[in-house]
């Protein structure tokens, strides 16, 4: 997929209801993606967000997405060869597929455009299909008159054309674009005449948005009605209902909008979410002098959902109507805000006014809290002792006891933290958690403040006494890893044998076991660095502590290349092995039918809305549909349909959702990658857009699949992923260094939006990478930790660690950069032994 297509919602709105007020679609609260069920944690354990509440999936990343702004024709880019005449116009259109794909609009269009040039000497089913396709990539493009004369052109030239109802539909979106609302209700309009019940609920919306545009409010809240009755997806079902709220607002017709609101609080679960929509209602209601209501409303939002930043304002709604409010409540609600001055105030007038068996322990612990807050440490200290002293078998005992030493820390006093800690473990020792977490932090802050023998002891007792707790694995962890850098090589030794035993954790037993390898290479002892290494590859196969083994069993040095490359495959062959493999992992039965049959998926409406969506070049909305049926698949390990959906996926473009269908499966059989049938595998790890980064591989002389690894790592092959800090593309090139790189690879007129064109991050990403390369001499492992934190800090690093991959690994301060680090490690590891040979 190249782009998502361009949103119109808000720009529609904000056209029709100037006349009305002003459009605010920026809700006050909590984002819908909050609604209902949060994602579960998944396979490679990140969580990627997209504005469409993606379920954390088995991949990972919660990737922030984001629909590009419009990349104009005109911009001048890397230089793209004009397309050769040709004479088989069949390759023509792959051609300029390929260069859709690829991000090359205008070289594609070219394309497009020569093929319909020749009329009839070109035979009218390509003609008609080059028609649509420029279409349908002009509308995503933004460049909506090119695209309003394509589509023209395919249903007036081809009436016949199976595509003419998707292509009012595309034209329809076109015209709203140029806000040609009577034609695009036309459109949309003709559209659901020729296909009625596939996609109804968006097709109204956009007759909705046209008809408002227009100024005729009544046809537009008939559609909208029709839109919501119509069938779709809960999280986008949802933020339709806001959107008709807020145009019922505007047309001050209050009582259905809050009819949409209560709609919405049927079937939301999430509480940050419904405190949100129950105060926009407050909101509406108030404005509406309709206070009794309002302050109905703001009630139960402060008493339901004292946790969530909504309760704040609501508060203060009822506090402007001399609402009496509980002393208690009211401090819980400013402290969750942040008003730690108010929280403060209110806990100490409810305790002055109650006996102290009425007083909750918990207003003591937040009261410390708070005090801490705004610097008052001997406040904060007296309140968390009031807890210790007089709340003994509370709940929240251990908690205090932990803040005391945490009010020292923070207060710079690290000698009386770590004395408080260690008294707590010595007079509390029955209490497993808070004496647990009392060593592990006396234990790191000895560590962190250059006592590594005094942090090594804290550590050792902590798993002596405490050898089931996560605390005891991660704080022997941490003594190893100090041992290693002091070079205490039998100390070393003896931690990470202590963690193999210990540890619950897949993740940290392969890094112990591999370290225990290491060591024992070291010392001379092959037997057991084998043996240790083995165990290091099956407790986590996928792993960068895997990887590392299985490279120094097999004599191979970091990311070293393979000897050749291989891109294709007998994918037949391949993929019926895997589905041979599925049903005999999965004791799958003839009930599943054909494997290979996206069909079997036929009956789930979601799906089909999905597939007509993304025909309509609407993205966005059809990667809603998708993702709900990976989701379910995934939460009821119907491994069946999550194969299916990754197949489907792939083979529309959906690279990123494909590949975490693909992880569902395999996470689900338990294996590692490579255990799994290749076909599987290289659908997980797979070798999207393989041209752009070959050609660029060899431009600067560095391994392709190092730059495969690293994509998939940045963007799962989401050519629109954009990151919290607004890296953008493939690559995840920041925009200041999108633009430091545009000069130096001479490209004018360089935007934003261009690092979201396939080519151009690709191309971005390699020159930034080739930097590092040079910069850190070949070393790969450096040169990516300087990509994902900055040169400077990596060459610190490096220089600390000699040149060695692991001392490099252990040198780095940032858990976002070792990881980085690490997961590209063992990616590359997997590419190397799916598209390695020799």
């Amino acid at each position: 997929m190249l782009y998502r297509r361009p949103s119109f919602a808000c720009f529609l709105l904000l056209m029709a209801l100037l006349s009305l007020t002003a459009c605010n679609l920026n809700f006050e609260g909590a984002p819908l993606a909050q609604v209902s069920g949060l994602p579960t944690p998944n396979a490679e354990g990140f969580i990627v967000v997209t504005p469409n509440l993606p379920t954390p999936n088995a991949e990972g990343l919660i990737l922030i997405t984001a629909t590009p702004q419009p990349v104009q024709a005109s911009a001048t880019l890397l230089p793209s060869a004009t397309p050769t005449p040709f004479q088989q116009p069949v390759e023509a259109l792959s051609r300029a597929e390929r260069a859709l794909r690829n991000g090359q609009y205008e070289q594609a269009a070219q394309t497009y455009q020569a093929i319909l040039a020749q009329g009839a000497q070109v035979d009218s089913a390509i003609r008609a299909q080059a028609a649509f396709q420029l279409g349908q990539a002009a509308v995503r493009e933004g460049l909506f008159s090119q695209a309003e004369a394509a589509l023209t052109q395919l249903i007036n030239d081809f009436p016949q054309d199976s595509r003419r109802p998707q292509a009012h539909f595309l034209r329809g979106d076109a015209r709203l674009g140029l806000a040609q609302w009577g034609g695009a209700l036309e459109d949309f309009q003709q559209y659901l005449a020729l296909r009625p019940a596939l996609i109804d609920s968006y097709a109204y919306e956009r007759i909705a948005d046209a008809y408002l545009a227009l100024g005729q409010s009544e046809a537009a809240l008939q559609a909208y009605a029709a839109a919501l009755n119509a069938e779709r997806t809960l999280v986008p079902q949802l933020a339709l209902r806001e959107k008709v709220a807020q145009i019922l607002l505007n047309l001050g017709k209050l009582d259905e909008a809050i009819a949409q609101y209560d709609a919405i609080l049927q079937v939301a679960r999430n509480a940050p979410y419904r405190a949100s929509i129950d105060y926009l209602a407050a909101q509406a209601l108030r404005q509406a002098s309709r206070t009794q209501q309002a302050i109905e409303r703001a009630q139960r939002i402060f008493s339901n959902y004292p946790e969530t930043r909504t309760a704040y304002q609501a508060m203060r709604l009822l506090q402007e109507n001399g609402v009496a409010l509980d002393g208690f409540q009211r401090g819980k609600v400013a402290f969750t805000y942040g008003d730690y001055q108010g929280a403060i105030s209110a806990f100490n007038e409810y305790s002055s006014s109650q006996t102290l068996d009425k007083i909750p322990a918990e207003l003591y612990l937040l009261l410390g809290r708070a005090y801490r807050e705004i610097g008052n440490s001997q406040a904060a200290l007296m309140a968390f002792q009031t807890v210790v002293e007089t709340y003994v078998n509370d709940p929240l005992f251990g908690d205090a006891l932990l803040e005391q030493g945490r009010t020292r820390f923070l207060s710079g006093d690290i000698p009386a933290a770590i004395e408080r800690y260690l008294a707590i473990a010595d007079r509390y020792p029955s209490l497993t958690a808070t004496a647990a977490e009392a060593l592990w932090r006396a234990g790191y802050l000895y560590g962190t403040n250059n006592e590594p023998s005094l942090s090594r002891q804290v550590f050792t007792r902590l798993a002596d006494l405490y050898p089931g707790t996560s605390q005891a694995s991660s704080g022997l962890l941490l003594a190893a890893s100090a041992a290693v850098s002091a070079q205490e090589w039998a100390i070393a030794e003896n931690l990470y044998g202590r963690i193999a035993i210990l540890s619950s954790s897949a993740q940290d037993k392969a890094a112990a076991y591999w370290w225990v390898g290491r060591l024992a290479q070291q010392r001379g002892d092959a037997r057991a660095a084998q043996e240790a290494f083995a165990l290091a590859i099956q407790a986590a196969p996928d792993s960068y502590f895997a990887a590392r083994a299985r490279d120094i069993q097999r004599g191979i040095a970091p990311f070293q290349p393979p000897a050749a490359l291989r891109f294709s495959f007998d994918e037949d062959a391949e993929r019926a092995q895997a589905e041979a493999w599925l049903r005999s992992t999965f004791n799958l039965g003839a009930e599943v039918g054909d494997l290979g049959q996206p069909a079997a998926l036929s009956s789930d409406l979601r799906l089909v809305r999905g597939a007509e969506l993304w025909a309509l070049a609407a993205y966005d909305e059809a990667l809603t549909e998708f993702k709900a049926i990976c989701d379910d698949a995934r939460a009821n390990r119907d491994v069946a349909t999550s194969y299916r959906m990754a197949r489907l996926l792939r083979d529309k473009g959906a690279y990123s959702q494909s590949i975490v269908c693909a992880a569902d499966v395999i996470v689900a059989a338990g294996v590692g990658t490579l255990d799994a049938p290749p076909y599987l595998a290289r659908m997980r790890f797979p070798a999207y857009y393989s041209d752009l980064v070959q050609a660029e591989a060899a431009r600067y002389g560095f391994d392709p699949l190092l730059m495969l690894a690293l994509i998939r790592q940045e963007s799962l092959f989401n050519t629109t992923a954009v990151s919290s800090a607004s890296a953008r593309g493939l690559t995840q090139v920041i925009p200041s260094t999108g633009r430091y790189i545009a000069g130096k690879l001479g490209i004018a007129n360089f935007k934003e939006t261009d690092l979201f064109r396939p080519y151009l991050g690709v191309a971005f990403g390699a020159f930034y990478l080739d930097e590092q390369l040079r910069l850190f001499k070949g070393n790969a492992a450096a040169a990516l930790a300087a990509y994902n934190a900055g040169p400077g800090r990596a060459l610190d690093w490096s220089r600390l660690a000699g040149g060695d991959v692991d001392a490099l690994v252990l040198t780095i301060t940032f858990q976002e950069t070792r990881t980085y680090v690490e997961r590209i490690y063992s990616h590359y590891a997997i590419y190397r032994a799916l598209y390695g040979t020799g």
